[in-house]
């Protein structure tokens, strides 16, 4: 009996000898597949991979080829259609030309207007002009009442007549007058003429042949002496087109005011004492801040029939420059140099009569 115990204990040794070598095997075939199968997943999705890329490839190559055949069409269409516009704007522009043409042709068949009507037509736009020029007086003269200055114990209230533009009796002569900073300055403008005249002989100074003064000497003996009258001072100078210009600068000391200026004894009223109404005309330039000594003035000279005209001054100097005919060295050649104008297509022809200014209102 002890034998047979022996015996089967040497058996199960065997027996789980052989279970584990089984069991090792087994694993091993187990770790084969699974290897196995993992490369054929990967070989699979792989070529599926492969597969789809070529496929999209495919797809996309034919939608290109769609959308370059529609665009081609497209482009064909387009191509078309912009030759059929220019065919159409070509027809269009001829049409145009052809009715121009017509229309210059019966412009040429249309008769000219008559001279009278021509006439008339010129005569109201002189006329809706000359109206123009009034209404602008008309605000100008408001605008300066509205700025005047009210005298203390004093009363602005005149008689104002709106202007009526009309020329000068022919043959006379204008005196003028500045109204400024509330004063009133007489200028006679012939005798700084003759003070001009009378020193160049003075001084000798004579021109050359071409009636040109040496422009340095000019100046000295004008600028020099401070040649004037007792109410203003006359300067001269030599602008770049070689003219001797001179301006006329007031001395404010000696003006007369709104109530000086008819005070008897005044310059104002000996100077109208000395003028004739049938051989001179009295020209007034008022600042904004001396339209009441203007009035005043301007009824004195009424009362005593003097033609008169003014106009509203707003620039800095007292009066413009004035060119009185005096030239200096290098006035040809200045002229020579310049550009020559164009031909006159109406010389020859006899000017028209110049219509007289108006100057007085």
């Amino acid at each position: 009996m002890k034998r047979k115990k022996r015996n089967t204990g040497g058996s199960l040794d065997s027996l789980l000898d052989t279970i584990t070598t089984v069991v090792g095997i087994l694993i091993i075939l187990l770790i084969v597949v699974q290897l196995g199968a993992d490369s054929a997943v990967k070989r699979i999705v792989e070529e599926k991979k492969e597969k789809n890329a070529e496929e999209l490839m495919e797809l996309a190559m034919e939608q290109f080829d769609d959308q370059k055949r529609a665009l081609l069409k497209q482009k064909e269409e387009l191509q078309i259609q912009k030759a059929s516009q220019h065919k159409e704007q070509q027809k269009l522009i001829q049409e145009i030309t052809q009715l121009e043409k017509q229309l210059a042709a019966k412009k040429k068949e249309i008769p000219p207007a008559p001279s009278k009507l021509q006439n008339l037509r010129q005569q109201k736009s002189k006329l809706q002009k000359d109206k123009q020029t009034v209404e602008v007086k008309v605000k100008k003269i408001k605008g300066l009442l509205a700025k005047a200055p009210k005298p203390k114990g004093q009363t602005l209230s005149k008689e104002v007549n709106l202007p009526d533009p009309k020329p000068a009796i022919a043959g006379s002569s204008p005196y003028r007058f500045l109204c400024r900073n509330g004063k009133i300055f007489p200028l006679n403008e012939n005798t700084l003429k003759r003070l001009v005249s009378s020193n160049l002989v003075k001084a000798g100074l004579k021109p050359n042949d071409n009636k040109e003064y040496d422009g340095k000497k000019f100046l000295a003996i004008i600028n020099g002496k401070k040649l004037g009258t007792n109410f203003f001072t006359l300067m001269a100078r030599e602008d770049k087109d070689k003219v001797i210009r001179f301006t006329i600068e007031r001395k404010d000391e000696v003006g007369e005011n709104s109530i000086k200026v008819v005070n008897s004894g005044s310059q104002y009223i000996k100077i109208l004492a000395g003028l004739n109404p049938q051989k001179n005309y009295l020209l007034y330039e008022v600042f904004p801040d001396s339209f009441g000594v203007y009035l005043t003035a301007r009824d004195f000279a009424n009362k005593r029939k003097f033609p008169a005209g003014w106009k509203p001054a707003h620039r800095g100097t007292d009066w413009w420059s004035y060119d009185w005919g005096y030239r200096t060295l290098g006035r040809k050649e200045y002229l020579a140099s310049r550009p020559k104008p164009k031909p006159n297509p109406n010389a020859g022809k006899p000017s028209p009569p110049r219509r007289p200014v108006n100057v007085l209102d």
